[in-house]
């Protein structure tokens, strides 16, 4: 630290004080250069931050202008979505884009501008102070020398000079010390003005670093979310991709293809109604040289028309077809060639190959007689067309893809069997009519408008999926099956509903239906609650007991052997030793029992019209009793249920004290009771719990020893850990190999089930499928472990592995359990090759 100079020393004006003065002044020119240098430093510095907060601008702008481009593609959910995420990860960014812009005020305001005035008005002032100095010790020095230099005989004039040496002597020591004070004041106050001037930038850097981590952490959960549905994107990405891999196949059906020459005979849905056929032809010109050119013409309207391969205006043809004929051209050198004929024209023009030539002649001779008719324009057909326009000896061949058909039929088949689910005809939230997508977690139906929200909601809540566009596994279909809208709707839509609730309608804005879905759903405002443990322990409940009703479905097959028992509850009589409460799907106790819910404001528990309450509460007996079958879907319980000797109509009894959602799951999962375990989770169950009493098995175990690849289904789908263990060290897969349900063994290796896992034996589940001799489970855990040694080897090797057989051999054996669930009820054994 630097001395301050010593008042005594500038009275005395000796060399050390103008030796320290000298230090000083020079200590003053440094510390001003580096002020100045560190001033056009922070200037540099915010002029960049604003050139680089400009450019962020213009990258912020193309994010939303990315995201305009996805949201004008309102058929689209995934863009609505993708759009949507965009826009929030833009004003994200704008945000912080403030938060810079206000650090780079700051750190303007603390360095350039503190600084910048210290250098301008601090040393500026001393500087001055220096000049005035100097001068008055130059004045002084001079009356010195003329005070000496007086004559000793000149009174007068030795008077005069002493007089203004005294003047001077005293001017310069008042400047002086003025002088030394301004120094030494600017010595001390340097450092307090650069100490404060960084302060005030690091208090800057801290407020900015603070808000940017808020608001990240804000953005945290929304992000994971959205990795989570990435993941589904880039699986829906490889279905489509592996659709799109059979791509070549389409070259080989027919003779010819009708998408890369004719597109009339195979329907489009994506091709206009009023276009009866279109393609390639070659067409003569009428001018210069008369050289034949290629175009695309089309048949629509009554007019023949046709375009240039680029976007180009329709040129017509012939504005009415009425007006002409068609004729084959024999003569000339060139084959498959066709002249329309019209009363002021002709035009030449030549197709590909004979059997395009022919086509097109029917077809617009066909058009000319639509022309006439106008009533049968709109009904006449393909096959219609040959039969009622060949003339001479053209003839047309159709062409056909029976497995384009096939899977048209298998689709539209689909899309009747989901909507012919009790209240799937309409939106589950909203009442659109039509609805065309669907949650398949929930087991409803919903509009497109309603989908979007339930994208939003996150996957762990709704998991969307379209109707027509995408692919469904059979065991998606079992649990839309065992569901539906009038079941969901009795579960989420119970109570608390009033004239001031605010419903979605058809016609409602984003917002009233958000709020809805976001109630219903998230929220469970609507959701009547189960009772609370002091009232389950009260003396009025205690000696009550509780079951779960089993759910036994019939395929149409084995309806035709058996009658099921119309009373579903007498079984269930015989072994509570009193009457009984059924409680629907919807957590409503009906069907005239004593336990009525609804009435009570807590619990929903209420007294018969005798004052009692029922001496058993049996869950889900009058929700639908049997789940509608897709007559081309026959149900993997058949086998199960026909060969379990286990019949009875309910599962066990239970102390009213263990009636809570997680006790209520589980039972539900072994009552293979899909509307009793949306029920259970809709109060909150623990869809991973593990139950103490049943040596911690989970109600996924539950669900596998059930042998319902519905209930495995629908648990998996809402988040069910395929790799849970139980208190023996088995997971999931254990359990289905033990007891040998191979199409639950399939469906828990496609959901990626560890099969390298083993138990507190030291068994994994192949071990244990060798133990039993079940060749088809060996077969396909064998399988999955080659597949995944296949994905190992890509990942080190670079080598594309080709999982079709793995894909293919799966969906059969997905296919086979629930189309012929005997097939795979039979005692196999292995091949004696035990390195097979």
């Amino acid at each position: 630290m630097r001395e301050s100079i010593d008042f005594g020393e500038c009275l005395k004006d000796s060399p050390n004080f103008r030796s320290a003065l000298e230090e000083s002044e020079y200590d003053i020119e440094y510390l001003e250069s580096k002020l100045e240098k560190l001033a056009k430093l922070c200037n540099n510095m915010v002029e960049s931050g604003k050139m680089f907060n400009q450019q962020n601008g213009m990258f912020i702008n193309g994010i939303h202008d990315l995201a305009k481009y996805f949201v004008q593609d309102k058929e689209v959910v995934d863009n609505q979505f993708l759009a949507s995420t965009l826009s929030r990860f833009a004003q994200a960014m704008e945000e912080m884009q403030r938060y810079n812009t206000i650090l780079l005020d700051q750190a303007h305001r603390s360095i350039c501008k503190n600084l910048s005035n210290f250098v301008k008005q601090d040393i500026k002032k001393v500087k001055e102070t220096r000049k005035h100095f100097e001068k008055i010790s130059d004045d002084t020095d001079n009356a010195l020398i003329k005070n000496v230099q007086a004559p000793r005989n000149k009174v007068t004039e030795c008077e005069e000079a002493h007089n203004v040496l005294t003047a001077m002597s005293s001017c310069f020591a008042h400047t002086s010390l003025d002088y030394v004070f301004q120094l030494n004041i600017l010595h001390s106050k340097k450092r307090i003005e650069v100490l404060q001037s960084m302060l005030g930038y690091m208090h800057a850097q801290n407020a900015f670093f603070h808000q940017g981590y808020d608001l990240f952490v804000d953005q945290e959960q929304y992000m994971k979310t959205l990795a989570t549905q990435l993941e589904e994107l880039n699986g829906k990405f490889s279905s489509e991709k592996k659709e799109m891999e059979e791509r070549h196949n389409l070259v080989n059906i027919g003779k010819r293809d009708s998408e890369s020459s004719l597109s009339s005979s195979v329907p489009n849905d994506s091709k206009p109604s009023d276009i009866k056929m279109e393609g390639y032809l070659f067409k003569k010109t009428s001018k210069g040289f008369k050289s034949w050119v290629r175009r695309w013409f089309m048949i629509q309207n009554n007019q023949l028309v046709y375009r240039k391969r680029s976007k180009d205006n329709i040129t017509v043809m012939e504005e009415d077809l009425r007006l002409c004929t068609v004729k084959p051209v024999y003569e000339g050198d060139r084959r498959f060639c066709f002249e329309v004929v019209s009363p002021a024209r002709s035009h030449m023009l030549q197709a590909d190959c004979d059997e395009e030539c022919q086509d097109w002649m029917v077809a617009i001779q066909s058009g000319v007689s639509a022309a006439y008719d106008a009533r049968r324009a709109s009904k006449i057909l393909p096959s219609e067309v040959e039969l009622s326009s060949r003339t001479n000896s053209v003839s047309i061949e159709p062409a056909s893809k029976p497995a384009d058909v096939q899977a048209k039929s298998a689709k539209q088949s689909r899309v009747e069997f989901i909507l012919s689910i009790a209240g799937n005809d309409v939106c589950c939230d909203c009442g659109q009519s039509q609805p065309r997508w669907a949650s398949i977690n929930l087991g409803i139906t919903m509009c497109i408008e309603c989908s979007g929200i339930h994208r939003s909601l996150g996957v762990h809540v709704s998991k969307v999926r379209s109707v027509t566009l995408d692919t469904w596994e059979p065991e998606l279909l079992k649990v839309m099956s065992e569901l539906g809208n009038s079941v969901v709707n009795g579960i989420y839509e119970v109570c608390n509903i009033d004239d001031s609730t605010v419903r979605a309608t058809p016609e409602c804005n984003r917002d009233v239906r958000e709020g809805w879905i976001k109630a219903k759903y998230t929220e469970k405002k609507f959701v009547r609650k189960l009772p609370g443990l002091d009232e389950r322990r009260s003396s009025r409940l205690i000696n009550r007991r509780w079951s779960v009703c089993k759910r036994h479905r019939k395929s149409p097959k084995r309806q035709l052997k058996s009658v099921e028992d119309k009373d579903s509850k007498s079984r269930c009589t015989n072994e509570g030793e009193g009457h009984v409460g059924v409680v629907g799907g919807g957590g409503g106790l009906i069907h005239g029992a004593t336990l009525v819910q609804g009435e009570s404001k807590d619990s929903g528990l209420s007294m018969d019209g005798s004052g009692s309450l029922p001496d058993v509460i049996l869950f889900g007996a009058n929700v639908n009793s049997e789940s509608k079958i897709n007559p081309e879907l026959d149900s993997s319980e058949t086998s199960s249920d026909e060969s379990d000797p286990d019949q009875t109509s309910s599962t066990s009894l239970e102390e009213f004290e263990k009636l809570d959602p997680n006790w209520l799951l589980f039972k539900a999962a072994e009552a293979k009771n899909l509307p009793v375990m949306l029920q259970a989770m809709s109060q909150g169950a623990d869809i991973n719990w593990s139950n103490p009493d049943k040596i911690g098995s989970s109600p996924l175990i539950k669900a596998i020893g059930s042998g319902s690849l519905a209930a495995s289904e629908f648990l998996m789908l809402n988040g069910a850990k395929v790799d849970r263990k139980d208190d023996s060290g088995k997971t999931a897969l254990h359990h289905a190999t033990i007891l040998g349900h191979t199409g639950q063994v399939c469906q828990l290796l496609k959901k990626g089930a560890n099969q390298h896992a083993v138990d507190s034996s030291g068994l994994d589940a192949i071990g244990i499928a060798m133990q039993d001799a079940n060749a088809d489970i060996v077969t396909l855990l064998r399988l999955a472990k080659l597949n995944e040694e296949m994905k190992e080897t890509e990942g080190l090797y670079g080598i594309p592995g080709d999982n079709d057989t793995f894909t293919d051999v799966f969906r059969d054996f997905t296919n086979m359990a629930s189309d012929n669930p005997e097939k795979l009820v039979r005692n196999q054994s292995l091949p004696n090759d035990s390195n097979s």
